[in-house]
């Protein structure tokens, strides 16, 4: 099936060099008769030269017969990625344009800086484990099991710090009655957010009550502490820890009234679901099934390219041999194609292979 593939450089050059032109003493030329078509060896060689792109093709085709059937299995799980990351596409912008309005918007209003999230939450641990650490050395020394006074020490110093978030209520019913305005005068871009721009009357009572809630479980938890120091080390010992308790609580209500600002929240949130969105396309768009078959599609491709050159440059050397065998024979086919006509057979044959 590959006798007909070409030859090396070599030959091919040592067949250039066995051309010789006879000496003659005046140049001249015949050319090709009108009245004779093709040969039947030209016919013969053609019919050859056809069979070679065929062959290629066939041999290219097979070649890539494995990678075109992975990229085929392939094509129903890459669509459904490609189409979710076109979802996904659609919901960066959509988020990205969310908080570009809203820090256009409401940016001005915004009274806490993103960064100070990092303090806040350092502060709201310390204070939970310095309650945790009071209580837990009284209860040991009182004798009670290590295990069950690590629970109960976390457990209050957790409720101490709970109940310093009404701190943030406080904070957040402040400001909201400081951007309270009137809905008829907001622009059409605060038209989007005018819950921030309502006011808090009706929070008032609640906050009230949070207020009453926080300071019972301040002043139970200083409480509980002082009766529990004063029992192990004395009355100096248990107004200390006991106002260190009260201390704490106050701390963590101060500090949640500085972190609080409605805002500030509402942009942060904005900024993280277009943070989360940017990743859940990121992580759509590396998909191995889109990978592995745009993969699979260029093997496939570069191999039929490779075939179809091959097959064209042994159509090409064909029909060089088929030209080789009338300038052989010049008596019969004469020496080249008349000046005043067209080159008939190349031209038929660039068709053919094209």
């Amino acid at each position: 099936m590959n006798r007909n593939r070409v030859n090396p450089l070599s030959e091919v050059t040592a067949e250039a060099d066995a051309v010789i032109l006879p000496h003659i003493d005046r140049a001249g030329a015949v050319p090709r008769p009108d009245d004779i078509g093709d040969f039947h060896s030209e016919r013969e060689y053609h019919a050859k030269a056809q069979t070679q792109t065929e062959t290629y093709a066939a041999e290219g085709e097979a070649a890539a017969r494995n990678a075109t059937i992975t990229a085929a299995g392939l094509e129903l799980p890459a669509s459904a990625a490609t189409e979710l990351i076109t979802g996904a596409a659609s919901s960066i912008e959509a988020a990205q344009d969310q908080s570009a309005h809203a820090v256009r918007t409401l940016g001005h209003l915004a009274r806490r800086d993103l960064p100070i999230k990092v303090r806040y939450w350092i502060c709201l641990i310390a204070l939970c484990l310095g309650d945790t650490a009071g209580i837990l050395g009284a209860a040991i020394t009182l004798g009670e099991i290590p295990l069950v006074a690590l629970g109960q020490a976390v457990a209050t110093g957790v409720a101490a710090i709970t109940a310093g978030q009404a701190g943030a209520d406080l904070k957040d019913l402040r400001l909201a009655r400081i951007r309270q305005r009137d809905l008829e005068d907001l622009t059409n871009d605060e038209q989007r957010y005018r819950q921030f721009f309502t006011g808090a009357e009706a929070g008032v009572s609640t906050m009230k009550l949070v207020g009453a809630l926080s300071g019972t479980i301040v002043a139970i938890i200083s409480v509980g502490i002082f009766c529990l120091r004063l029992s192990v080390e004395g009355l100096t010992s248990g107004i200390a820890f006991g106002m260190l308790a009260a201390a704490t609580a106050l701390g963590s209500f101060l500090a949640n009234y500085s972190y609080a600002d409605e805002i500030a929240d509402y942009l942060a949130r904005t900024e993280r679901m277009c943070t989360k969105a940017i990743k859940a396309h990121r992580k759509l768009a590396a998909d191995p099934s889109i990978r592995h078959r745009a993969e699979a599609l260029a093997d496939a491709a570069s191999i039929k390219t490779e075939h179809t050159h091959r097959g064209r440059a042994a159509w090409w050397q064909l029909h060089a041999l088929s030209q080789r065998i009338l300038r052989r024979n010049p008596g019969v086919a004469g020496h080249g194609v008349a000046a005043e006509q067209p080159e008939i057979i190349g031209r038929r044959f660039r068709g053919d292979a094209a």
